[in-house]
């Protein structure tokens, strides 16, 4: 049922985090991304703030997507640019995921008979733990859920050591909000390495955004990257 009703999701407010913790042999980097904004599937309109911090420095980026166009704007930067370049613009379409990655829900009904569900603050709580080669597929969903482009081959070297997802969702089956998180250690390295990610998505006014409007300083966005 859950996974029926998120296909029936066609706009929403979101804010999607994640962090990423990798150590390797003594050393720790941690790379923290979030999205923030509002998204409308058809036609496909999003405004969205995205935000990476790494090694103490912090990059944002503000975006819109409208009538084919992309607008952004990046740290430190005054003016807006735009692009129509269908290039430029597919890329953003992976966005689209945010709302409804149909790849995680369909791996979410293979392990469905695995979940435990409780009843919480009203709504239904669904929580998985696991480990093992399965969750390549999750973690390619998740990596493309978020604007990524992954295959499964790149984490043929490493090993699933814990998984635990969580998934809220209304008495009425939308989605409140989704939290993965996973411990994965690399196989035959010269030096270990262990990644610790955490995911996690919620959602607000699901089905209750009408509108995205552009602001006035985006209207005069310098165009760039022409289709040839």
């Amino acid at each position: 049922k859950t996974n029926e009703a998120s296909k029936n999701l066609k706009n929403t407010e979101f804010v999607s985090s994640n962090v990423s913790e990798i150590v390797v042999g003594e050393q720790t980097q941690k790379i923290e991304n979030k999205v923030s904004g509002s998204l409308i599937l058809e036609p496909f309109t999003m405004h969205a703030t995205t935000e990476i911090k790494a090694q103490d420095k912090t990059q944002t980026l503000e975006m819109y997507i409208k009538d084919n166009v992309a607008y952004a704007k990046a740290t430190g930067q005054d003016t807006w640019i735009k692009s129509s370049n269908n290039n430029i613009t597919a890329q953003f379409e992976n966005l689209k995921k945010i709302a409804n990655s149909e790849k995680v829900m369909e791996f979410y009904k293979k392990i469905a008979k695995d979940f435990k569900i409780v009843e919480e603050k009203g709504n239904y709580v669904l929580t998985y733990s696991g480990n093992g080669d399965q969750f390549k597929e999750l973690m390619v969903a998740i990596a493309n859920s978020s604007g990524g482009q992954v295959k499964e081959e790149a984490f043929n070297n490493v090993e699933f050591k814990n998984v635990t997802i969580k998934f809220v969702v209304s008495k009425d089956f939308i989605p409140i909000s989704n939290e993965t998180m996973m411990e994965i250690t690399t196989k035959n390295a010269a030096k270990p390495t262990t990644m610790k990610i955490t995911q996690n998505t919620s959602y607000s006014n699901v089905n209750k955004v009408t509108s995205i409007d552009l602001p006035e300083a985006a209207k005069n966005a310098k165009e760039i990257g022409k289709n040839s």
